[in-house]
């Protein structure tokens, strides 16, 4: 039995899919793109598509530092 033609690029998305919890990433078998879908509060309809998943990968970036509150700073204690 061969491997489906898209075995790469399914592991791929799962691989991104498994490492990023705040967002659903797939594989488009017909549309041969990347596809990420936010789980965080963004405006209505903000899907990503790339054909190249570091592409993709900068673009949840993006999304991220737009949306998402900073994480908290470091403050040293004060004796």
């Amino acid at each position: 039995m061969r491997p489906h033609p898209d075995a790469k690029q399914r592991e791929t998305a799962a691989s991104i899919d498994r490492d990023d919890p705040l967002w659903l990433v797939m594989w488009g078998t017909a549309s041969r793109r990347y596809w990420a879908y936010p789980t965080f509060n963004v405006p209505k309809g903000t899907i990503l598509s790339a054909a190249d998943p570091g592409e993709l990968l900068t673009q949840m970036r993006q999304i991220e530092m737009r949306y998402l509150p900073p994480p908290p700073r470091y403050q040293p204690r004060q004796t």
